[in-house]
Parts: structure tokens; C-alpha cells; sequence
């Protein structure tokens, strides 16, 4: 028996119902069966029915497909690819359904679309958006879906294809998630396009958890989805939702004030005050792939993007001009140092050193 006090709301003009309060995977690649079997029932107890992932997440498929398992057809399963082309991306659509043990998923997204010509690459012919295109035709994927953390991203895709759902990063710390955000979520609903919220906690750093979903309800979203590693955090989420009150200015200048200790000088906001690199570096997206290797746990698949990138950090010179005139005061030198040697290949002769000398 599952609770009926959530609130739900329609999900763009889907028809679909889902429960504000969503539950996020990428905890459960690092928790066991049991502990994701638990999480998953207290939810289901209290009126979850919506559950994303990502392929990118390990095992969590697995683990919700079959703590689910026999709650199929009561509940809202989302996951996403991060392959950029159509064969690629219908393997992992196969994947995700044998993972799941169900015949059609509800929500399959394009995972983490990050610039315009990432997009462009997506829906070129051969590229990943015609492989869910396709298995939404045949009726194996309900709605298609775009994940993005810049809204003229989103937008563009609006205007080359037809999305169900759109995944976007808000929440009361990060500027680039916070701006834009409003014309964004306006657009969304004139056009009936499903809104599903990520990283209302900014990986742990927002001050106070309840002002951060507060904040995000607060801006109505369709849904926003919150990983959580144990009983008691899903219990404290659960509860926020069920007494969910407006947020004040006050609450949200305390949390943030808060939520600076944690994060000062080691959170990047993407303001985009960077200035310019000489050596022609792209700061924020290498900071953004460091800060994946470092809290998301996603060692692999960093260092394989950050092997294709040029320049990398190898060209940097050291001269400090981004340090310098960095807002937040980010020891970007101290982590570009750090990472050139986390993110070079396991097996690289710097990294074989490093581990010798420093133990890393």
C-alpha cells in the first residue's frame, strides 16, 4: 500500500502523474540491493512514483528494476544515455530494458547535453537523438527526453526535435542553473514539454537541505528528483515535501551564507566571469569534470573525455591569470595541479609516479 499524500503533477502534456518528490540513482551504484530495496519501499510508502537514473550510473538500473519489480506498472521509470550516436545509444536502450525487466521504459533521455555542438552532434544523421526517436516509434520508449545545464542548450533542442521532457539543474547555489532558469521554465510550459529538476542539493553543499527543496518546489517544477544514500535522508526529504512551506529570502540568504563554508574555493558556480585562458584552456568544463571525478565517483568516464579534449591541461603554464581574477577566489591552479595527474589514464607513467610518491 502506497501513501496518497505526495502531491503529484502532470508531467508537461504527457498525461503521466508524477510525485513532486522524485528519487534520483546515482546513490544506489554505491549502496547495496538491500539498502536500494529499503530506500525504494519507505519511498513507494510515502507516495514516490518517479524514478531516474542514468546508464552512466553503474548498476542503479538494475537495483530499482528489481525493487520495482513488481510495482511496474504503478510507477514512472527514467533513464538516460550519454552515447552521442544512433547505434551506440539503441545498444543501451536494449541494455536499459533488459535492466529494468520491463518491455517500455516511461523516460529515456539524452544524458548531460552540455554545449551546442554536442547538440548538433546528437541530432545529426547517425546520431543518438534518432535512436530514441525510433524506439519511442516502436513503442519500447514512452517519451523522449534532454538532460542540459544551459538553458539556450535546452531551447536549441526544442527547435530541432520533438522532446517530451526536459531534465535541468536548479537550485539556490548554482549561478548557472539559477539564470535563465525562469524564461526557460516559461517556454517549457507553453509548449507543454515536462519539467524534471536535478541537483537541488549541489552534491551536498547547499546549507540547509530543507531551504533547498523548499526553493525548488517553490518554482514548480513538474518534479525534481533527489538522490539519498540512506533511510534518514529520504526521511528528511519525504518530510520537507509533506510540510512543504514558501521559502523566504531570509531562509535562502542564511542556507547560502551557510552553504559558502562548504564550498568556498572549491565549488565552481559557472558564473562565466572566467577570463579567457591564453593557452586557449576551457576552465569551466575541465572544473566541471574534475568536480564529476571528485563527488559523482565517475572516474572513467572523465578521463576518457578529458583524453579527447585539446588543449588540455597540459598546455596550462601555471601563470595564474584565471586565479586571479576568479569571483569565488577558486585555487584553480591548486586543482588543475590535482588534476592533471587524477585525470590522466591509470596506467600513464605520471600517474604510476604520483602513486609512488604521494600515494594517490
Amino acid at each position: 500500500m502506497t501513501g496518497d499524500k505526495m502531491q503529484k503533477h502532470k508531467l508537461g502534456n504527457t498525461g503521466v502523474e508524477v510525485s513532486r518528490l522524485g528519487l534520483g540513482g546515482i546513490p544506489f551504484q554505491y549502496i547495496s540491493q538491500k539498502e536500494a530495496g529499503d530506500i525504494i519501499g519507505t519511498a513507494r510508502e510515502r507516495g514516490v512514483n518517479l524514478f531516474y537514473t542514468s546508464r552512466m550510473y553503474r548498476d542503479s538500473e538494475n537495483k530499482i528494476g528489481l525493487a520495482l519489480r513488481k510495482q511496474r506498472h504503478q510507477v514512472v521509470l527514467g533513464t538516460s544515455t550519454h552515447k552521442r550516436k544512433k547505434n551506440e545509444a539503441l545498444k543501451e536502450i536494449r541494455e536499459s530494458l533488459g535492466n529494468f525487466d520491463t518491455d517500455v521504459i516511461d523516460i529515456y533521455s539524452l544524458h548531460n547535453v552540455l554545449t551546442l555542438p554536442v547538440l548538433k552532434e546528437i541530432m545529426s544523421p547517425g546520431g543518438a537523438y534518432h535512436a530514441l526517436d525510433e524506439m519511442r516509434s516502436a513503442g519500447y520508449i514512452k517519451y523522449v527526453g534532454i538532460s542540459a545545464h544551459q538553458p539556450e542548450t535546452i531551447l536549441a533542442a526544442l527547435e530541432m526535435a520533438a522532446f517530451d521532457v526536459v531534465e535541468f539543474p536548479l537550485n539556490y547555489v548554482d549561478r548557472e542553473a539559477a539564470e535563465g532558469s525562469e524564461k526557460l521554465i516559461e517556454e517549457l510550459r507553453r509548449r507543454g514539454i515536462g519539467l524534471v529538476t536535478i541537483k537541488p542539493m549541489v552534491f551536498g553543499y547547499v546549507g540547509k537541505a530543507d531551504v533547498a527543496l523548499r526553493y525548488v518546489f517553490d518554482c514548480r517544477p513538474d518534479a525534481t528528483i533527489v538522490g539519498t544514500y540512506s533511510l534518514d535522508e529520504l526521511k528528511q526529504n519525504l518530510d520537507t515535501e509533506a510540510n512543504s512551506i514558501p521559502v523566504s529570502r531570509d531562509e535562502i540568504m542564511d542556507a547560502i551564507a551557510e552553504s559558502e563554508k562548504k564550498c568556498f574555493k572549491v565549488f565552481c558556480r559557472r558564473c562565466d566571469t572566467c577570463v579567457a585562458c591564453p593557452q586557449g584552456i576551457d576552465i569551466k568544463t575541465l572544473l566541471r569534470w574534475y568536480e564529476y571525478f571528485d563527488r559523482y565517483h565517475s572516474a572513467d568516464w572523465v578521463r576518457a573525455h578529458y583524453g579527447v579534449i585539446k588543449p588540455n591541461l597540459e598546455a596550462c603554464d601555471n601563470c595564474g591569470i584565471c586565479e586571479r581574477d576568479c569571483p569565488y577566489h577558486i585555487p584553480i591552479k591548486r586543482e588543475f595541479a590535482r588534476a592533471k595527474i587524477d585525470l590522466l589514464p591509470r596506467r600513464s607513467p605520471k600517474r604510476l609516479v604520483a602513486k609512488k610518491l604521494f600515494g594517490k
